[in-house]
């Protein structure tokens, strides 16, 4: 038995499920947080029943759907099988719309926001390098060029004398066009997703811890000279990839591709094939996405 998606009214999940009786589908209306919950008996019939109901939750006032008379003339055994019942079963729900697409573009102010402020960031730095002037004040230390091959600098001094910021503010340096497009689509992707699902409040909470444990932990062992919000990126990837897999009704989504392109690319970045790349950011922002995820997952199961 499997679920189909979510049905928010009583009486149109009753409606529903006498439409698929008289079609030779038994289900059963499990009652949760975000609806009624359809699931499936027989799995070959899943996507059947997966393609009919958004025609359904469109049109549910259709008079395709005027069944009872039908439904009234199958057995009672049959109709017990697709009685909305009162004890929810522990199952898995999957939301039938994701919460990006709910919302709307407009709807993830902050996920827009990040991208805007790293495109400003970009055009003003012009992709400067770490010791470039106008970097200065974003680096999470003040870096020296002593030679062609040696950087210099004065340890976490800066932060420790009050500029905070740089612990965050080297996620939104980027190196060059391709680094900065391919942070900013998976922003737009997971960000967006987070922030919809989660809210903003949720999203710059995430944004922050990632962002400093990433950045942090990758200035402990290769210093100063690096940027980027990839740490983020990956820790949010993680954190949806989690609830899209255990909490797929909280409205997240991770295709199987994407999930599979980001981790040939985890592992092409630490084979140093595309250059000098921030794998400890990489790495740590994806574990504590993953916990996040975790964490997550366990926050959802409770709310239901």
């Amino acid at each position: 038995m499997r679920s189909a998606g979510t049905i928010r009214d009583k009486l149109h999940a009753r409606r529903f499920a006498d439409f698929l009786m008289t079609r030779g589908i038994t289900t059963r209306m499990d009652p949760g947080a975000e609806g009624f919950t359809v699931w499936v008996h027989d799995d070959d019939r899943l996507a059947e029943v997966r393609e009919e109901l958004p025609k359904f939750l469109a049109a549910p006032a259709d008079p395709r759907y005027d069944v009872s008379r039908e439904v009234e003339a199958q057995s009672a055994a049959a109709r017990k099988t697709a009685e909305v019942v009162q004890a929810p079963v522990r199952r898995v729900p999957v939301s039938s719309v994701p919460a990006a697409a709910r919302v709307g573009f407009m709807g993830t102010p902050l996920a827009l926001a990040l991208v805007a402020f790293c495109v400003a960031v970009a055009v003003y730095t012009q992709f400067g390098e770490p010791e470039s002037s106008r970097l200065a004040k974003l680096t999470i230390a003040t870096v020296e060029r002593l030679d062609v091959a040696r950087i210099g600098w004065h340890g976490l001094e800066d932060i420790q004398n009050g500029e905070v910021w740089r612990l965050l503010t080297p996620c939104f340096i980027h190196f060059g066009l391709l680094h900065l497009l391919f942070n900013m689509m998976w922003m737009i992707d997971v960000g967006r997703q987070v922030e919809a699902a989660r809210g903003t409040l949720a999203l710059a909470l995430m944004v922050v811890v990632i962002g400093v444990g990433s950045n942090y932990a990758q200035y402990i062992v290769d210093g100063p000279y690096f940027g980027g919000m990839s740490g983020v990126v990956f820790g949010l990837f993680g954190y949806v990839l989690v609830m899209s897999r255990w909490a797929p009704s909280a409205g997240m989504v991770m295709a199987a591709n994407n999930a599979l392109f980001m981790g040939i690319w985890f592992i092409v970045c630490l084979t140093g094939a595309v250059g000098p790349i921030a794998n400890t950011a990489h790495g740590v922002g994806l574990v504590l996405g993953l916990a996040l995820g975790g964490i997550g997952v366990w926050l959802h199961e409770r709310r239901r």
